[in-house]
């Protein structure tokens, strides 16, 4: 019994790093973005298209973390119930 819940936290904390991981992943690319659009922006003649591709790929990739950030702490309050 013990055994099974130490491979049920294992699994459950490698989750939690996991999300955590792709939390800050999607988080430096939408910064990342940004700093190209300021940058393409500042040219003289600034792709506009190229910038709306940009602006689309920001809150496709925001509506995603919107969803990921509320599950991190429901996977760390389940981990605290579970684990400790």
């Amino acid at each position: 019994m013990i055994e099974a819940r130490t491979r049920i936290c294992d699994l459950m904390a490698k989750w939690i790093k996991s999300i955590e991981q792709e939390i800050n992943a999607k988080e430096g690319r939408v910064n990342n973005l940004r700093a190209r659009i300021t940058k393409l922006q500042s040219q003289p003649d600034p792709d506009l298209a190229q910038i709306q591709e940009l602006e689309e790929d920001i809150r496709e990739l925001e509506r995603q973390l919107e969803s990921d950030r509320p599950q991190l702490p429901a996977f760390e309050e389940e981990f605290l119930a579970v684990c400790t």
